[in-house]
């Protein structure tokens, strides 16, 4: 079932088919423009497992094929921003000699690679796709990280605190460090590496993949607090072997697939929730995945 409702800033619904209409609002000064709000309502009919949904859980996908649910303007602004950024990018296909926004398919699945350009530095061609994050995700997927430090005293020895609540505790500080061993971009990996397999039947001989992302909220102290000073950050993609990416592919269309046949699919994992946190706060179908029980 499509997205049936938008979520009123107050927290009502009202039906997208209502809302759409000329004076459709029930209030009265709309929240956004017409063409913001019948942008974000669009969505794709599903067509099978792509592989930009790597990263969701299969009663995810599920849900929100068979679920009427609600959206938030205010939620998807985001989301917007990088189809806006994609459309403006995608223009510049035929000036720079790179393909972009290329419909490609193979027997097993479909999708739509950013940007796929010469190599100017080396053989092959380059991979990019973009993204609009927050600087923290950027921060993460760079494999940035605070770690806590002593701070030392002219003498070599632990610095200590010598009045207030905390005197004679050894003072410390929280300083960024980076290991690209702990960056955590897997779903945008397994993306780029399905996205490489397309071109690679196809004989483009890929030799890197990026990401490059445009910082949300670049040049706020935010940023600055997680490490992340510049509003672009190209972000290097690992290469992960072909059996890897088309295994966890199949597995999860075999999933989806079996949800449309049992009306039953397992929770998301660790990974998919974020942790937990994507329920509550950003899944727009945690009403009906908390009827489907565990």
């Amino acid at each position: 079932m499509p997205v049936k409702w938008m979520l009123c800033p107050d927290g009502e619904r009202v039906e997208i088919s209502k809302c759409l209409q000329r004076n459709g609002c029930r209030k009265d000064k709309r929240c956004a423009t017409l063409a913001y709000l019948r942008m974000i309502s669009e969505e794709r009919e599903y067509r099978g497992v792509t592989p930009s949904m790597a990263g969701n859980g299969p009663r995810l996908i599920y849900l929100k094929e068979i679920t009427d649910y609600a959206i938030s303007p205010n939620a998807r602004a985001f989301a917007a921003l990088g189809v806006a950024v994609h459309g403006k990018l995608s223009i510049h296909a035929y000036t720079d000699n790179l393909l972009a926004e290329e419909s490609m398919k193979d027997d097993d699945s479909a999708g739509t690679p950013d940007c796929l350009e010469e190599n100017e530095f080396g053989s092959g061609y380059v991979l990019t796709d973009y993204k609009t994050f927050g600087s923290f995700k950027v921060a993460r997927a760079v494999g940035k990280y605070k770690e806590t430090v002593t701070i030392m005293d002219d003498n070599g020895e632990p610095a200590r605190y010598k009045s207030g609540q905390k005197k004679g505790e050894v003072k410390t500080r929280q300083e960024s460090r980076q290991d690209s061993s702990k960056a955590e971009i897997m779903s945008e990996a397994l993306q780029q590496n399905r996205y490489r397999i397309f071109f690679e039947q196809n004989g483009f001989s890929v030799d890197r993949m990026q990401l490059q992302a445009i910082v949300r909220d670049g040049g706020t102290k935010m940023a600055s607090m997680n490490g992340i000073d510049s509003n672009i950050v190209l972000v290097d993609v690992p290469y992960i072997k072909d059996a890897e990416v088309l295994d966890f592919y199949r597995i999860l269309e075999y999933e989806v697939d079996c949800a449309f046949y049992t009306g039953r699919v397992r929770m998301c994992d660790d990974w998919e929730s974020w942790g937990g946190r994507r329920c509550e706060r950003f899944c727009e179908v945690y009403d009906a995945c908390k009827e489907m029980g565990v």
